[in-house]
């Protein structure tokens, strides 16, 4: 199998130099790396040059639009593997990270792969030494999201619902010619890229196996102004809480769908503020209940796009299934 590793970078010369570093010395060394850039970023233009001296299968890929989702897919049109490997340029691979992505593809029923980011956080102990848990990467009936991603897990490998776009794999015939619903919101990162690649592998009846031992080191570099998650009077919560939202609705049935946007309002967070998370916080924060009105709209915002987008597909396919059995009778 021929390895793509897509790494989306911007303005971060010094992690990205350790990101390569890392995959220079992978036990099973990458078939092709496309370092994923904007034309106006000349820190890590001059960098990849640099590198691409003593990493000769390096590339760099220039995008005019600015984001993550339009990056990534700037990455999955020009890579040429049979798995696509993604990671951030804040990341560090451990040495056997692609030996042990390709070994887990030898099942030809796995459509994508992924593993643990360990976040290199040692003043957080309860984040740098993160607990060994039961549920990674599932969406519950009663509309819990469970990430867990950074945890060590129980048993190591499980089938899993969605991955982490740090450390994630996909095998390119599963995923054919899908790329990422460009309707996310957001500036930076945009929430929720993973979980529309992970439905569309779910989709083409493969399935998605998260492996802890396959592992990655995540520093967390300081993101941009109009990108940091710490500001909860900012944009950013709430076009998380619109993409996740959309993309439930997108992707699951009526009744998951309604679940989760159930939760987020009757019981939330500090930062996705529900009924009850604003009556825990609203001493400690005077604008928790704006933030709840808020959250509400954009959240029903969400959840009718994503019905809305729904109905549309399950249409085309539909016109598509019949057109296909009338070519077929008129063979």
């Amino acid at each position: 199998m021929k390895l793509s590793v897509i790494i989306p970078s911007y303005r971060r010369p010094f992690d990205l130099k350790r990101c390569l570093e890392a995959l220079k010395r992978q036990s099973r060394p990458a078939d092709e790396i496309l370092v994923i850039v904007r034309e106006d970023d000349i820190e890590t233009t001059q960098l990849v040059a640099t590198v691409s001296k003593y990493l000769p299968w390096l590339q760099i890929i220039f995008t005019r639009k600015p984001g993550l989702i339009a990056a990534l897919n700037c990455g999955l049109e020009n890579a040429t593997g049979d798995i696509l490997v993604f990671t951030d340029d804040d990341s560090e691979a451990e040495k056997n990270w692609l030996e042990l992505i390709e070994v887990r593809f030898h099942d030809p029923k796995i459509g994508a792969v992924g593993g643990r980011d360990w976040l290199q956080l040692p003043d957080e102990p309860s984040r740098y030494y993160a607990a060994e848990v039961n549920k990674v990467g599932v969406l519950s009936w009663y509309g819990k999201l469970h990430g867990n991603h950074h945890h060590p897990l129980r048993g190591h490998k499980r089938k899993v619902m969605f991955l982490k776009g740090v450390n994630m794999a996909y095998r390119k015939t599963a995923l054919g010619p899908r790329q990422i619903d460009t309707n996310l919101r957001g500036t930076g990162s945009q929430v929720g890229s993973e979980l529309d690649l992970c439905a569309h592998i779910s989709q083409s009846r493969f399935s998605i196996l998260f492996d802890d031992r396959i592992l990655v080191k995540h520093y967390c570099a300081p993101r941009p102004k109009d990108d940091v998650r710490t500001d909860l009077t900012g944009p950013v919560w709430l076009d998380i809480c619109f993409n996740t939202h959309y993309l439930i609705a997108k992707h699951f049935g009526i009744s998951r769908s309604l679940a989760f946007l159930c939760y987020g309002r009757l019981l939330g967070t500090r930062y996705m503020p529900g009924l009850l998370a604003a009556t825990k916080w609203t001493l400690r924060d005077r604008l928790i209940w704006k933030r709840l009105l808020q959250m509400t709209a954009v959240a029903f915002s969400g959840f009718l796009a994503g019905r809305r987008m729904k109905t549309d597909s399950t249409q085309n396919m539909s016109d598509f299934r019949s057109l296909s059995s009338q070519g077929s009778t008129a063979a």
